[in-house]
C-alpha cells in the first residue's frame, strides 16, 4: 500500500510539473505580439522582447533621422526597456541588451528587402548584447555613405540563438558582422558585401554556420578572422573578388565545404589557409 501511495504521489506531482511547463510555454508564445511599420520612428518604438516586426518594404528606415546625438526634435521615439542609444565619435549607435524573442522581417516583393541605414560612420546599424532568439529575415542594412569608419553593420555579443535569412549587410562598414561569445547562430541565404575592412570577425562562442551566403567585394586586411570558436563551417558559398587574406584562425579549426573562390585577390593560396578544412571546394 505505501509503494502505491508513493507511486500515485510522485505520478500527480510529475503531472504537475509536466502542466505547469507546458501551460509557461503556451502562455509565453500566446505573448509574442506582432507590429507592422512603415518609416525609422515606428520601427524604433516596436523595438523590444517577445514581438514580430513586420518592416513595410516601401518605407524608409534611416535610424540617424531619430539618433539624439545628431538631431533634436519633440516626440522622439519611446524606447522599449533594453533599447537605448550610445554615444559614437560622429554621432549614435543604437544597442539592444538583454532583448528575448525577437523577430524583424519583411514580406516584400521577391528580391525586395527592407532597407536599415545610419549615417555616423563610427556606428554598427545595430548592435545586440545579451540577447537570445533573434532573428532577422529579408533585410538590407548599411551606411548611407562611404568612407573611413569603425563601425560593421550588426554586432552581437554574449547572445545565443541567432538567424539571419536571406539579409543583404555591406559597407562601408568595416565588416558585416563582429560576434564575440555568440553560441547557436545560423546566417542563411544572405551575404556580406563593400565592407572596407573585413567581412567578419567572431571571437569565442560555439555553433556557427554560414549556409548558401555570398562574401563580395570586401577588402584589406584579413577578411574572415576567427579565435577560439568552436563547431564554425561554411556550406555553399561563395567568395568572389575580395582582397585580402581570406582567413585568419587561431586556437580552433573551421571547415568550408561546397563552396566556390573566385577572383579573389591574395598574396597566397586560399587552400592553404592555416586551421581551415576544405571539403568539394573549387578555387578559380
Amino acid at each position: 500500500m505505501r509503494k502505491f501511495i508513493m507511486f500515485t504521489s510522485f505520478a500527480v506531482l510529475f503531472f504537475s510539473v509536466f502542466v505547469f511547463c507546458v501551460s509557461s510555454v503556451v502562455a509565453e508564445a500566446a505573448d509574442i505580439k506582432t507590429i507592422e511599420v512603415s518609416n525609422a520612428q515606428e520601427f524604433l518604438e516596436a523595438l523590444g522582447s517577445d514581438r514580430i516586426i513586420e518592416m513595410d518594404y516601401t518605407g524608409d528606415y534611416n535610424l540617424s533621422e531619430w539618433d539624439p546625438y545628431l538631431v533634436s526634435k519633440g516626440n522622439m521615439p519611446k524606447l522599449a526597456r533594453g533599447v537605448s542609444w550610445s554615444e559614437v565619435f560622429d554621432g549614435g549607435e543604437l544597442v539592444l541588451n538583454g532583448i528575448k524573442n525577437l523577430t524583424i522581417r519583411c514580406e516584400g516583393a521577391e528580391g525586395v528587402k527592407a532597407e536599415i541605414v545610419i549615417n555616423p560612420r563610427y556606428s554598427f546599424v545595430m548592435k545586440f548584447e545579451n540577447c537570445r532568439n533573434i532573428a532577422m529575415e529579408g533585410l538590407s542594412a548599411g551606411h548611407s555613405e562611404g568612407s573611413y569608419c569603425e563601425g560593421g553593420v550588426f554586432s552581437f555579443t554574449d547572445s545565443s540563438q541567432i538567424a539571419i535569412t536571406n539579409t543583404r549587410m555591406y559597407g562601408c562598414g568595416t565588416e558585416g558582422l563582429t560576434l564575440s561569445n555568440v553560441s547557436g547562430m545560423n546566417v542563411t541565404d544572405s551575404g556580406i558585401y563593400d565592407c572596407t575592412y573585413y567581412i567578419m570577425t567572431v571571437t569565442g562562442g560555439e555553433n556557427i554556420t554560414f549556409m548558401d551566403c555570398m562574401f563580395i567585394d570586401n577588402q584589406e586586411f584579413t577578411l574572415i578572422n576567427v579565435s577560439g570558436t568552436k563547431n564554425m563551417s561554411f556550406r555553399n558559398c561563395y567568395f568572389n573578388d575580395n582582397k585580402g587574406q581570406m582567413f585568419g584562425v587561431e586556437g580552433t579549426t573551421i571547415s568550408v565545404s561546397n563552396s566556390s573562390f573566385n577572383r579573389n585577390h591574395t598574396d597566397s593560396p586560399i587552400q592553404g589557409s592555416k586551421n581551415v578544412k576544405f571539403a568539394d571546394c573549387e578555387f578559380n
